[in-house]
């Protein structure tokens, strides 16, 4: 199946303070006048050098079974308890892969070179926050498309978290072409550019979304989990 791909204007990109310092692990009133300022001097450059881009395909011919493995086509993946909790109600998944691109990293690689390493740091983490907000317009589109259809969907949920094994990445990159997305993929389950994203979303009438879905996972020192406070 083809799947359907989008690119997003990188002026709409909404990335604020406030995430970055998440990051960081502080908050806007606990953050040094330097550190907060210095984000908000970054922001801007870093979300014009990105190049944000996304797709998804639909999947129907899914089936569940009691030993947390969930088959998708012809591909098995063993997703672990919790996320096979969120999706047990599914009848269909969306999987997806979402870029910010290669500028954001590029950025950051410059401004360490040149000895800029907390520039080039915070600009990092930037990147990791502009492939989240694609993943949310991506994410959105996917609801409203559930939606013409009745249906609900679940949180997002990727390999290498809450217990999901990233060498099943590659599978999952079997049934979306990456390169439709500006992703390749390597051996070792690294996406390039760095700042990707892939995933499933379950979508069915009994499934449901979460806002702190963060609070079933077991990786406490998750960056997702801290920019999602």
């Amino acid at each position: 199946m083809i799947p359907e791909v989008f690119k997003f204007d990188p002026s709409l990109i909404s990335v604020n303070r406030a995430q970055i310092l998440n990051l960081l692990e502080q908050s806007e009133n606990e953050a040094d006048n330097h550190i907060a300022e210095m984000v908000d001097k970054l922001i801007p450059g870093s979300a014009a050098a990105a190049t944000p881009m996304g797709g998804f395909v639909w999947e129907d011919q899914i089936s569940l079974d009691p030993g947390n493995r969930l088959k998708i086509g012809r591909e098995k993946f063993a997703i672990g308890p919790e996320i096979f909790r969120k999706l047990k109600h599914a009848g269909s998944v969306v999987i997806f892969a979402v870029t910010a691109g290669p500028g954001p990293e590029t950025l950051a690689r410059e401004l360490m070179h040149q000895g800029s390493y907390l520039e080039g740091f915070i600009t990092d983490l930037i990147g990791t926050a502009i492939v989240e907000w694609v993943a949310d317009q991506v994410h959105q589109t996917i609801r409203e498309q559930a939606a013409i259809r009745g249906l609900k969907v679940t949180n997002r949920y990727s390999p290498g978290y809450c217990s999901w094994d990233v060498k099943e990445q590659q599978k999952l990159f079997r049934l979306i072409p990456p390169e439709s997305c500006g992703i390749s993929l390597a051996e070792s389950s690294l996406m390039t550019p760095i700042k990707s994203v892939s995933g499933i979303i379950g979508t069915g009438s009994r499934v449901s979304f979460s806002r702190n879905s963060c609070r079933y996972c077991p990786m406490t020192t998750c960056s997702f989990r801290r920019i999602s406070r």
